[in-house]
């Protein structure tokens, strides 16, 4: 890790989660995945077919206070 871009920092109320809608198999997470967010990711079952899935929870990083106009 370089340290030129040090790591984010994660929110600072762990309640900001929100859950995103619906259930992912392992191999479908990295499609809701992006930069500037934290994730939880949790067990949530399994299909019909025996395929795990999982729950996906995201918050941003720590937003940057508005600049006052």
């Amino acid at each position: 890790m370089s340290d030129q871009h040090p790591w984010p920092t994660p929110a600072e109320r762990p309640d900001e989660f929100l859950r995103l809608p619906g259930l992912f198999r392992r191999w479908e997470v990295e499609q809701v995945l992006d930069a500037g967010h934290d994730f939880h990711i949790e067990e949530a079952g399994t299909a019909s077919d025996g395929t795990q899935l999982f729950a996906v929870y995201r918050r941003e990083h720590n937003p940057r206070p508005r600049e006052e106009a």
